[in-house]
């Protein structure tokens, strides 16, 4: 039956209709894929070369431009990642049409291709040679501009990452970092770009000023006969520095401490000044300690020798240093002490030891209730020391009374002895030197 949309009158059936349908759709899915395809080179020729690169910089994704003498001549179609220190291959695809033309002296490097820094591949050209072909190896370039030119995007990848940013950012290229990164600080950046200009003029001035020699040069040159007439000023200068710092970086600290020795130095002031009498007094009474100390300074050497020879022989006999203690050597007797006499001798039947005839005869315990109080020693017809007549004697020599001391120390001198004291002259010099 005739259908309604048709505009003719040709009797087509559904079934012719569904043929057309499948046709169209067949038709435009082809040339949709032949479109994709077409955009992505794949009905261009292409000659395929590798490039081996040791620094590839922020990254280099595929279908990246590939120019020679600033002309698109290909595209990057895979990167395949450095292994075991060998280099980092990236596959080029050039077209056909300009492979010729391009020698296989050319060397290759990473560049920003746009302001927003998409890294692609330069060739680089080293002169004549013959063309390149399919499967050429292409070396990473390491002339002296390329080396400049990685060392400025090293520093501006070393700007970005101090700028904050984050390793999971996907931004592709680093003026778009910088970009980012200084987004929203319009006036700190002037205001830094301001004080740059000024320091680089003020520089400028003084290596290059106008008519005469550089400002710089003339203390270089001073510096270096400095150097060479006084090298320890240098030196002392040079050592001078790490100090300086020091102070300069502790300054806060160092006026608080200023600052606090001069508070305390005037309360101390203060406490003087309402204290005179008492610190003259203390001073006045300090006098007859001192005189005592000079007095006795001779004995100084002895003391400190003695109280050396006490230690030593305290570190020698009561120190362990194994154990960090002493260790006292003490005998303690429980029982009495009994003395030997000549009861104690050994004795074998009748035959007596030697010590029966020569041990003393005194008794076997002392202190016990048979011990009997020791005979005064015999001094024939002497009077004993400390009598009336040894005190006489010492009180003529000492010329006032002897007290028990200058009795006990002088009599057995005086005894028996002539003594005779006499007058030292007026200005003879004594032991102790003139007063």
């Amino acid at each position: 039956m005739s259908i309604l949309f048709e505009s003719d009158d040709r009797d087509l059936t559904n079934a012719k209709l569904l043929l057309r349908g499948i046709a169209f759709t067949v038709v435009a899915a082809a040339v949709v894929t032949a479109g994709i395809v077409r955009s992505q080179g794949g009905f261009e020729e292409s000659v395929p070369v590798t490039a081996l690169m040791s620094d590839i910089g922020d990254g280099l994704p595929p279908k990246s431009d590939v120019k020679y003498r600033g002309v698109l001549v290909g595209s990057v179609s895979e990167v395949v990642a450095a292994s075991n220190g060998a280099p980092t291959l990236v596959r080029l695809a050039l077209k056909s049409a300009h492979a010729p033309g391009i020698p296989s002296t050319v060397t290759a490097r990473v560049v920003p291709s746009n302001v927003f820094a998409v890294p692609s591949i330069q060739l680089v050209d080293n002169g004549a040679g013959p063309p390149l072909r399919a499967g050429t190896e292409i070396h990473e370039d390491h002339g002296l501009a390329t080396v400049q030119l990685q060392t400025s995007l090293t520093a501006l990848s070393r700007i970005a990452a101090s700028a904050g940013r984050s390793r999971t950012d996907p931004t592709v290229g680093i003026l778009e970092t910088v970009q980012r990164a200084t987004s929203g600080r319009g006036s700190d950046a002037l205001r830094a770009g301001a004080q740059l200009e000024r320091i680089v003029l003020t520089m400028s001035e003084l290596t290059a000023p106008d008519g005469s020699e550089s400002t710089l040069g003339v203390l270089t040159a001073a510096l270096n006969g400095l150097r060479s007439s006084s090298p320890d000023l240098l030196d002392a200068v040079n050592q001078a520095v790490v100090p300086l710092r020091t102070v300069a970086a502790q300054r806060a600290r160092l006026t608080e401490l200023v600052s606090g020795g001069l508070v305390t130095t005037a309360t101390v002031a203060e406490a003087m000044n309402n204290n005179t009498d008492t610190l003259l007094d203390v001073t006045a009474d300090f006098g007859p300690v001192l005189g005592v100390l000079g007095a006795g300074s001779q004995n100084f050497v002895q003391m400190t020798s003695s109280q050396r020879n006490v230690a030593e022989k305290v570190t020698q006999v009561l120190w362990r240093p194994e154990s960090q203690s002493a260790v006292p050597k003490i005998i303690v007797e429980l029982t009495p002490h009994k003395q030997y006499t000549r009861e104690d001798c050994p004795r074998y039947g009748e035959l007596a030891g030697p010590s029966c005839l020569t041990g003393p005869p005194g008794p076997g315990v002392l202190g016990t209730a048979n011990t009997g109080p020791t005979p005064a020693a015999d001094t024939g017809g002497r009077e004993p020391t400390g009598s009336v007549g040894d005190r006489a004697r010492i009180a003529r020599i000492l010329g006032t009374t002897p007290d028990a001391l200058s009795t006990l120390l002088l009599g057995p001198l005086v005894r028996g002895n002539d003594v005779r004291v006499t007058p030292v002259p007026a200005g003879a010099p004594t032991e102790e030197g003139p007063r």
